[in-house]
């Protein structure tokens, strides 16, 4: 499963992503949320506004799927 992460205000400093997007081929685990994968990018929940999934609002229980384009916004 390939998925593509790009973050954006103070995440760029403070996440692992960077200021460029990143995509990340995983194993397709089936059931994977958005929620798994907050330690490894270094984002913590309680700071997050906005996730996006191919542009379109979602939750943090969202399941990522093969070929989804997340987005982190934060708070501040």
């Amino acid at each position: 499963m390939r998925i593509t992460i790009a973050v954006h205000g103070h995440f760029r400093q403070t996440s692992a992503i960077g200021n460029e997007e990143m995509t990340f081929a995983l194993p397709d685990a089936g059931g994977l949320r958005i929620r798994d994968l907050l330690e490894t990018l270094n984002i913590v929940e309680e700071e997050i506004r906005q996730i996006t999934i191919n542009g379109r609002p979602a939750r943090l229980d969202e399941s990522v799927r093969h070929r989804t384009k997340l987005e982190f916004y934060p708070r501040r």
